[in-house]
């Protein structure tokens, strides 16, 4: 029996690290159901439920589940929901449910329809800016920060070990960086995903961050002080990570931090 229902993707990543811009960008295509975040206190019951659902399904009716997990993101989503017949992707994005991939791995396991994660990913720096300015932001100090941080790009890493065909990366700042956004976007996300460009709802050049910090509070985020500069700056897990993904970083925050902040 061959897999019509539409694919399962996953927008995760670490907080204030592009997973809006990123629903945004891939909810323009009128193929692509992406739902909003799925609330924190009923993430779990909800995955829970859909694996014991799994776990339930009679083997002839193998998309059964996928309909019912499209249809509880339409409905637990904070925001208004989205409902395209058309759809040939359905899921939802929500910071941190990296951790979450093996459970989405059970539930969504038929050949044909096994999910695709595009993993948000923000250099440390500025994520820590972000953060620290955010009312809700949940971290008092960077050391915490910077451990929740890493375990979010080790359990990216993960993922791209077990599935590297089905983990695609959205780097925030290379796409920022990107002379050409359209170009960058259809090499990283749209192509893989198969998005056409006769889909998409209005030009990729006018879609903005409307989660970032300057829209939420009307003026640019401060820099982050020296001392926390310097807290993320020693880390060498963080440091092997911002000297593969923004080799460029150096520069940008060098006239904030001093010279040689950067050394090995």
């Amino acid at each position: 029996m061959a897999f019509t229902h539409p694919r399962p993707l996953i927008v995760c990543g670490f907080g204030r690290s592009g997973t809006r811009m990123c629903a945004n960008l891939l909810a323009n295509s009128g193929v692509v159901e992406l739902q909003g975040e799925i609330p924190r206190e009923i993430a779990q019951e909800t995955l829970s439920w859909l694996t014991a659902a799994r776990a339930a399904a009679a083997p002839t009716q193998p998309e059964r589940v996928y309909s019912l997990a499209r249809s509880v993101f339409r409905d637990i989503t904070p925001a208004r929901p989205m409902d395209r017949p058309d759809a040939l992707w359905f899921g939802h994005k929500t910071p941190h449910h990296e951790r979450h991939f093996d459970r989405y791995e059970a539930i969504f396991d038929q050949p044909g329809g096994l999910p695709v994660y595009v993993y948000c990913l923000r250099n440390p720096f500025h994520v820590w800016r972000s953060y620290r300015v955010m009312p809700w932001g949940g971290f008092d100090r960077p050391g915490g920060f910077l451990k929740s941080w890493l375990r979010s790009v080790a359990a990216w890493e993960r993922m791209r070990q077990v599935a590297p065909e089905r983990v695609l990366l959205f780097n925030l700042d290379a796409m920022i960086r990107a002379p050409d956004r359209e170009v960058w976007l259809g090499d990283a996300l749209f192509a893989p995903l198969g998005l056409s460009v006769d889909t998409f709802r209005k030009p990729v050049e006018t879609i903005g961050n409307t989660n970032s910090a300057e829209a939420k509070l009307g003026v640019a985020p401060s820099p982050a002080p020296l001392r926390d500069i310097k807290i993320i700056a020693r880390n060498r897990q963080a440091m092997a990570v911002v000297r593969t993904h923004f080799p460029w970083i150096e520069d940008e925050i060098r006239p904030e931090s001093g010279v040689g902040l950067f050394r090995a």
